[in-house]
């Protein structure tokens, strides 16, 4: 049944809103370790998913909590050995001017 919940006015009817679960919210605690779990709403909302490599910054007393990018040319020199005298300072010049 999932998300749905018993509509218990009409009898055996199904209704299509969301169920409120016991926990869920948009709230966590720092742990004794420093860690905080992402409330799952606010996970799937975000885009997020297990395994992601998340970025935190801070500005004006307020944390941003983004996706880590992918640099290319970064992604490109971890190819070990793949091309060989490969430079990445180079590359990297005359890919972002100054």
């Amino acid at each position: 049944m999932g998300d749905q919940v018993k509509d218990k006015d009409s009898g055996s009817g199904v209704s299509t809103a969301k169920a409120t679960r016991k926990g869920r919210g948009n709230s966590s605690r720092l742990s004794s370790k420093h860690q905080v779990t992402i409330p799952v709403d606010v996970m799937r909302e975000a885009g997020f998913k297990v395994g992601d490599e998340l970025v935190f910054s801070v500005e004006d007393k307020k944390i941003t909590i983004a996706k880590k990018r992918i640099d290319l040319l970064e992604w490109i020199a971890s190819l070990n050995g793949l091309y060989d005298g490969y430079d990445f300072a180079a590359e990297r010049a005359d890919a972002w001017p100054d």
